[in-house]
């Protein structure tokens, strides 16, 4: 339900992050009749109040509200500057305007030329971002700690001093825009959620446009059209800066006060009045698809988020959608087992918001009795009350994820800004003693007055005819489809080597730009992997352990080494349908009791074909150990989920075959390895599947989950002694098995440029993929081709060359990137590069691929840009270590490809290390511009010539 995220709830802030305040000092607790029974729910509430006894606030004389939370020993602080302004506050005239000013805010002003931002953030090691939703625009920058004056020095300049003009690349940055939103267009649930809307709450209110705007007004935009949108909102008293991690609350706020206080507040435009939603109802609307299979989108008028019955429609979104206990689950995926995926979500803010249940139906299903066990779900939550258990689940479920979303200064800082930007701290401090509160005769009223089956608005979205189909997209096999990239940012780089994806970075300006020398800094004072402790238990399994008792979290992470490679060919798919079925029931515990139990601690136990995790609460650990343990080595396979999961597999085949970047993508890899396992498809064919049985899935088991062929990292708050004779207790029948690696046949770039072209009629925007063969983890070139992609097309923000002309100077992409480091592994990965666009710039794009790739071959990279590419990789490394989740990912890197725990050391030494010269020789190396493969998908020819629009879509 990724659309749902720009209509943004207020997210309440994390009950976590004082706990270490919480283990010294006295508490205070919530009213008497709000306080819970649970010790555990208790404590986490205490938690949860002591947090907002820490935050330092105050208003500056021009309006500006500024909120400090410094936390001791963060590895990163965030500040974020949220103005309060969004779609909601748009004209019916000109839809979008919010999200477009947001890209334009990092183009410069009177003092920051066009891409400095970009290049003074990768300077000093950090990354930022933004995001608009319906209520707000917010803007997020995250720097090693201590480095947060920069930021800072930013935001004050261009809240009044941003250029909007052609010399600030207005008009380039519009076709990012653009195809930012034909990417969209391209992925399921895009447009079903833009139809919906004026539906909903009507086309002249509010709530009723999507966030991204119409597409007429953003090709239609001017400059003095945003720079008027800029004049009327972007003013210290329409927003909130925030500030968050390791800085000294009194320096930071001195500087705000220099920085901000001499801005004049602004004269605010009136609010949009609250507007009567009108209209039929039931409505009903049915639209052409080009995917596979038909998807419902219910939505249902309810309250703001401020409503006193905000908690209870929160709590009955929980029971309808939470997990595999929750009622849409049950009734539509297992027990009718009519749809892939079934959910609901609740979000509202400073309007009226709505209910959205989404699903999405199996391949020959039928639509109306979908519709009507959706409303059966619904009439049982108007008919009778929920029952004790559930509700239970639903509250506990809420505390967790609260705790495990706001772990790092980020998450904290982005559910401060939602709560003091559409409400305030006072609703934030009194959210989960409500939520806490919420009566199972609360949860049945709020059905009752906000889901009359006669208040639904329905979009049906249905495939085209078969034939039609067919002519739309070439057959064959495809991949899982990607992630999609959040609307609201300004896009970037797809992928960074052992770097969490950051598709914008941000610095100072002025005198604190880096100077040529690397400044070493590869992790956080304090921090060390030499504490990680390391077991090889007499069964083979590698334990890695790592204590981080900041917060009551427990982290599992494990490994499988290598699961492709085992995977017969007349068998392609069984890895994943195994992966699939592994917590679907064990020798112990039927599926259903698994995911109750996991849900009723609020955990979240995750498995695949190659790895498995679970978090959970401090003291869940044994719980939520042993499922994933006993899961990972005891699966039964039942007979009905089998055939449930394998239903919803052949689906998925048949949908990604309709989507040109999946489509793509799975061409590309089997034009880069041939015969290597790498280049078939992940999920397997159809015909492959259909053929799967039971015991296929048994043997693949019983052959490659072995535990000499796993590492399990576990990280978080625990006793390492107490946590490795669990272990071992819990693996004591899981037995070594021999297993040979399978040997691979060598993959070769190809003799001469290939190109193939996979015409998408229907297609919104054109999927570019371009490369060859790459390297193995192990190549001792390894640090100097990962200085080598941040240089050319990997990196925070636009400050690669590719990001740089493609998306930032010529305005062709949203997304562009190139690297090889990123898929590195013990397997030979790729180069790759790739770049969304508009069907009319296929051959621009070829052509400006071609001519980057050959001008770092031919000419030496200016010190400047290498010194800049170093300083950030070693400053970002700090960013790694601010959550359980990254520490174990880094572990199991570090485990697999036999780094050593001297790690950081080497990683600082070996990056410092690279000159100029090694950036090309590496690209004369590695780089073969006249042996690659380029497949591309989209609207164009087999000459790469744009195909005329198809009617109706002129």
């Amino acid at each position: 339900m990724s659309w749902l995220r720009y209509f943004r709830r207020p997210a309440m802030l994390s009950p976590y992050v004082l706990l270490v305040v919480a283990l010294f000092a006295p508490l205070p607790m919530p009213a008497a009749e709000e306080a819970p029974k649970d010790a555990d729910t208790k404590l986490a509430l205490q938690t949860a109040t002591a947090l907002y006894e820490g935050i330092r606030t105050e208003t500056l004389p021009n309006g500006l509200r500024v909120y400090l939370k410094p936390i001791p020993n963060s590895t990163a602080v965030t500040t974020m500057v949220v103005y309060k302004v969004g779609s909601a506050d748009e004209d019916k005239e000109w839809t979008g305007l919010s999200h477009y000013l947001e890209h334009l805010m990092f183009k410069g002003t009177t003092t920051l030329k066009p891409g400095e931002i970009d290049r003074i953030c990768y300077r000093n090691g950090g990354s930022n971002n933004a995001y608009t939703s319906t209520d707000l625009t917010a803007y997020h920058f995250t720097f090693p700690a201590g480095r947060w004056l920069p930021p800072l020095e930013i935001e004050a300049d261009r809240m009044r001093n941003l250029r909007i003009d052609k010399a600030h690349e207005f008009d380039k940055e519009k076709g990012a825009v653009i195809n930012e939103l034909m990417g969209n267009e391209d992925s399921p649930w895009d447009l079903e959620y833009k139809a919906i809307l004026p539906l909903l709450f009507g086309k002249l209110t509010p709530y009723g446009h999507p966030v991204i705007g119409e597409t007429k007004h953003v090709r239609d935009a001017t400059e003095k059209v945003i720079k008027a949108h800029y004049d009327k909102w972007y003013h210290p008293n329409n927003a909130s800066l925030i500030m968050v991690g390791a800085f000294d609350a009194d320096q930071a706020l001195a500087a705000i006060k220099r920085l901000f206080g001499p801005i004049p507040k602004g004269k605010l435009p009136p609010r949009k009045p609250l507007a009567k939603v009108e209209g039929k109802r039931p409505a009903r609307l049915e639209m052409a698809s080009r995917f596979s299979v038909p998807r419902l989108l219910m939505g249902f008028n309810t309250v703001r988020s401020s409503d006193p019955d905000y908690p209870a429609l929160q709590v009955l979104e929980s029971l309808l959608s939470r997990g595999k206990t929750s009622r849409l689950y049950k009734s539509l995926v297992e027990g009718a087992e009519i749809a892939s995926a079934a959910g609901a979500d609740h979000v509202a803010g400073r309007y009226p918001g709505w209910l959205a249940v989404q699903v999405e139906l199996l391949p020959g299903k039928d639509r109306a009795n979908a519709e009507k066990l959706v409303l059966a779900e619904l009439a049982k939550l108007r008919d009778g009350p929920a029952s004790a258990a559930e509700l239970k689940r639903a509250k506990h479920g809420a505390l967790a994820s609260y705790i495990f979303g706001r772990e790092t200064p980020m998450g904290l800082a982005n559910a401060l800004a939602d709560a003091v930007t559409t409400n305030d701290l006072d609703f934030a401090r009194k959210y989960l003693p409500r939520i806490l509160a919420v009566t199972p005769a609360d949860v049945q009223r709020v059905a009752k007055k906000y889901l009359p089956a006669e208040g639904r608005v329905v979009v049906w979205s249905v495939p085209l005819a078969r034939g039609k189909a067919a002519a739309l997209t070439p057959s064959g096999d495809s991949l899982t489809p990607p992630t999609p990239l959040s609307q609201g940012g300004r896009g970037g780089s797809r992928s960074a080597a052992l770097l969490p994806l950051s598709r914008s970075g941000r610095g100072g300006w002025g005198v604190r730009e880096a100077p040529l020398g690397v400044r070493a800094e590869g992790a956080p004072a304090g921090f060390s992997l030499a504490k990680t402790q390391r077991h090889v238990l007499p069964n083979g399994l590698v334990l890695l352990l790592f204590e981080n008792r900041r917060l009551p979290i427990f982290e599992a992470h494990v490994a499988l080494n290598d699961v492709s490679l085992y995977e017969p060919e007349d068998k392609l798919g069984v890895a994943t349908l195994t992966g699939s079925l592994l917590d679907e029931g064990t020798k112990k515990r039927t599926g259903a009791t698994i995911a109750e139990q996991i849900d009723n601690v609020g955990g979240a136990l995750s498995l695949s074909s190659s790895s498995g995790s679970v978090r959970v609460l401090g003291p869940d650990r044994k719980l939520g150990l042993g499922l994933l343990l006993e899961c990972l080595t005891q699966p039964s396979f039942p007979n009905d989920a089998f055939k449930r999961n394998r239903t919803r597999m052949l689906a998925e085949i048949a949908e990604n075959e309709t989507q040109p970047d999946a489509r793509a993508r799975q061409v590309y890899r089997a034009a880069v390895y041939g015969k290597h396992p790498f280049g078939r498809p992940g999920q397997g064919t159809r015909k492959s599947v259909a053929g799967l049985t039971v015991a296929d899935c048994a043997a693949f088991h019983k052959k490659v989950f072995v535990p000499n062929n796993a590492t399990l990292a576990i990280v978080g708050d625990f006793d390492s002694k107490t946590v490795l004779e669990e272990v071992k207790l819990l693996t004591v029948d899981w037995k070594k098995a021999p297993l040979e690696r399978p040997k691979t046949p060598a993959v070769e770039k190809p003799a001469k440029f290939a190109q193939t072209v996979l015409p998408f009629p229907e297609a919104s925007q054109l999927h570019f993929y371009m490369g060859h063969v790459g390297v193995r983890r192990d190549n001792p070139d390894y640090y100097k081709l990962l200085v080598m992609d941040y240089v050319l097309g990997t990196g925070p923000g636009f400050t690669d060359r590719l990001s740089s002309r493609l998306r930032d100077r010529e305005g062709l992409a949203y997304t562009v990137s190139a690297t090889i480091t990123t898929s590195a592994g013990i397997e030979p990965g790729t180069f790759t590069c790739y770049v969304g666009t508009d069907k009319e710039n296929f051959a621009k794009v070829k052509g400006l691929f071609l001519e980057e790739l050959n001008r770092i071959r031919d000419e030496k990279p200016t010190a400047r840009e290498v010194a800049d590419a170093k300083t950030y990789l070693l400053g970002s490394r700090l960013l790694q270590f601010g959550s359980n989740s990254g520490i174990a990912s880094q572990l199991l890197s570090i485990e697999r490809y036999k780094l050593g725990l001297n790690y950081l050391t080497d990683f600082r030494k070996e990056v410092g290390a690279v000159t100029p010269e090694d950036v090309q020789a590496m690209a004369k190396k590695y780089l073969d511009p006249a042996r690659m493969v380029l497949v591309a998908a989209g609207a164009i020819d087999k000459d790469g010539k744009p195909l005329p629009a198809p009617k109706g879509k002129e």
